[in-house]
């Protein structure tokens, strides 16, 4: 069996409309690293994000070049806390990493995230034949219920998702419930509710649940989701995995 790299999606907003889009993969097998610009014609992917203003990379130009480097490119290794910090072991242990974490495992935990750009690492949806997972942080927290019940969610706890269709601005959004109250703590991001509005709307089974909760970092941050399901879907056989699959062998 083929051992699957390490990969996450690079996401980059548009500051003035706030949507987010999936325009790039950053893979690590042995050691060995892969950047690519997602050109498949999913939604919210890099040709869209080419209509709505977004500019390729300054140090990756060429949307079609497979790059590839035997260290993390310094692009995104800047984008990593400073290991000679004072708190950087707090930090870690912050994050949920030991000690001989990867560079990649803290690219995810902390997205990589940079006051001065648009840009974040997050976790990408992996599919298997019929089964799939992924992990997210709930969208639009600030606006809605979350912070009223907050101190009332446990990790392990079971959540809904409802397809909202009358959304005026995504109509492939999906709200998150509480199962207890049916509170509405936020939505599914963009980038992953298109896949995740077609796996409810054709009977897919699935069980979301609470995997973290940070109740001291920015509201962005606050409740991470993990998800993981079966579907018999068809239109997304060029899911994730597959492109984990190519990503193997360029």
């Amino acid at each position: 069996m083929k051992k699957r790299p390490f990969v996450l999606w690079l996401i980059w907003q548009n500051v003035e409309t706030r949507q987010r889009y999936h325009i790039g993969n950053l893979s690590n097998l042995d050691g060995n690293y892969t950047f690519t610009y997602e050109l498949s014609g999913k939604r919210r992917t890099l040709l869209e994000a080419l209509e709505n203003g977004y500019r390729p990379h300054l140090a990756f130009r060429d949307i079609q070049k497979v790059y590839k480097s035997d260290r993390l490119f310094d692009a995104f290794a800047r984008r990593l806390p400073d290991k000679g910090r004072p708190d950087f072991s707090k930090l870690l242990q912050s994050f949920g990493l030991s000690i001989d974490y990867s560079e990649m495992d803290l690219l995810r935990a902390t997205g990589g995230r940079l006051a001065t750009d648009p840009y974040e690492f997050v976790a990408p949806i992996y599919r298997f034949n019929d089964h799939f997972d992924f992990d997210f942080y709930v969208a639009g927290w600030r606006y809605y219920e979350g912070e009223d019940v907050l101190n009332e969610l446990k990790v392990g706890e079971v959540v809904k998702f409802e397809l909202d269709i009358m959304n005026p601005k995504d109509d492939k959004a999906v709200v998150i419930l509480t199962t207890q109250s049916g509170g509405k703590l936020g939505y599914v991001p963009a980038f992953y509710s298109g896949f995740m509005f077609d796996v409810i709307k054709n009977g897919g089974k699935y069980e979301a649940k609470i995997e973290n909760i940070n109740i001291n970092a920015r509201p962005q941050l606050k409740v991470n989701i993990s998800v993981v399901g079966q579907t018999d879907i068809t239109e997304y056989d060029g899911s994730e995995f597959d492109i984990i699959e190519q990503l193997e062998i360029v």
